[in-house]
């Protein structure tokens, strides 16, 4: 039997701590529910994504965040960009939304918290960044809850291939005030959404169940080590791809009231304290969202909106723009708007040239090591299948 302790903190580095407050900001955040009843959400959905002929793909992942996994907590944060670049390579027709539901148990701070499906991967970044492994003093979790809160309370696009990856290292603790694991998991089979389930660690327990959640949501079983057997593989490119992915924010100017500048520090607070391995995932996911020419980072962004057409430097409301820019003449505001364009564009050309030769370095090395990988391996295997 798995023998798990509480753990106040364990697993993320002593900088991604700064992220926690921070993280707390961002919009889809949704306040813990402290018992595993669903709670209506406490912001709005996405608004209805147009159809523009892309493929949509909606991602879950549910996953245990009591202290034995502070170690698989701090790989997934690790490897999250590299993921979402995975999903874009298998199919670079995809528009990519991520979701996060956290689970422990009753008794815990909290049973489930939910970070709602968005499009916005800098923000799903920053809430991963801000988990923390602590609770769990006996070996049952809250599977129920967390699948509950997964299948009725994640707003997924009708449309959407939908992915959930369940993922923890103890068996289901069904307390009755939800339908059992067992009962979800035939539900989502039934409305196509893929059960997807990884056990960390040994407990074999925890593997009859989540095979079972696995058969039944229609999806696939695999094991990993406990501390999540992240093997991340650094680049001679790395660091230049963060370089140059900073050099590529430096030219945002965020449009909007305070709030939503407040949101967009956060969430770059936390990419800030990305490794430069992960921040060159970042940029290889942004370049290869736009063909070379860099996808879009914010929907509130003035360099950006100018030129898709969608915000206009003439009719953009004064108290919208930052406070460096208030005032500022709209033909010298103009000028300053094509200059960041001209900056970014260059350093977008450049990450993009280097994300390819990053892309044959890790395949390569890829190539060269053994054994069955770890949960980032585990996902991208499962993404391969289910999105051909």
């Amino acid at each position: 039997m798995l023998t798990r302790q509480r753990i106040v903190t364990y697993g993320i580095p002593t900088a991604a701590l700064a992220t926690i407050a921070l993280a707390a900001t961002l919009s889809p955040w949704v306040r813990p529910t402290t018992t595993s009843t669903r709670q209506p959400m406490s912001h709005p959905p996405e608004p209805p994504t147009i159809d523009d002929g892309k493929r949509q793909v909606d991602v879950v992942f549910a996953v245990d965040t009591t202290g034995s996994m502070g170690g698989l907590l701090d790989g997934a944060k690790r490897t999250v960009w590299s993921i979402a670049k995975h999903i874009q390579k298998t199919d670079s027709n995809a528009s990519v939304r991520i979701g996060l539901v956290a689970y422990r148990d009753v008794g815990d701070d909290y049973v489930t918290k939910d970070f709602a499906l968005t499009t916005d991967l800098d923000a799903v970044f920053a809430e991963l960044s801000s988990f923390q492994a602590a609770g769990g003093g006996d070996t049952p979790e809250n599977v129920d809850a967390a699948l509950d809160v997964t299948l009725h309370k994640m707003q997924w696009r009708p449309g959407a291939k939908k992915l959930v990856f369940l993922v923890g290292d103890a068996p289901p603790a069904s307390r009755g005030e939800v339908p059992t694991f067992d009962v979800l998991a035939r539900e989502a089979g039934a409305k196509n959404i893929i059960i997807n389930t990884i056990r960390a660690g040994h407990d074999g327990e925890t593997a009859v169940a989540f095979q079972q959640i696995a058969s039944l949501g229609k999806g696939e079983f695999s094991s990993i080590q406990q501390d999540g057997g992240v093997q991340q593989i650094a680049t001679p490119y790395d660091d230049k791809l963060a370089e140059l992915s900073a050099r590529v924010d430096s030219t945002m100017i965020i449009a909007g009231d305070e709030g939503v500048r407040r949101e967009y520090k956060a969430k770059m607070a936390a990419v800030a304290e990305a490794a430069p391995a992960a921040a060159a995932d970042r940029a290889a996911y942004y370049a290869g969202a736009g063909g070379g020419k860099g996808g879009s980072r914010s929907k509130d962004d003035l360099v950006e909106g100018v030129a898709t057409g969608s915000m206009s430097i003439e009719e953009l409301d004064e108290g919208d723009l930052p406070s460096e820019y208030r005032g500022m003449d709209r033909g010298a505001l103009k000028a300053e708007v094509e200059k960041r364009a001209a900056e970014r564009q260059a350093a977008q050309k450049e990450i993009f040239e280097l994300a390819k030769k990053r892309d044959e370095f890790l395949e390569n090395e890829a190539k060269n090591r053994s054994g069955e990988g770890g949960f980032d391996v585990k996902v991208k295997q499962a993404l391969e299948v289910q999105l051909k």
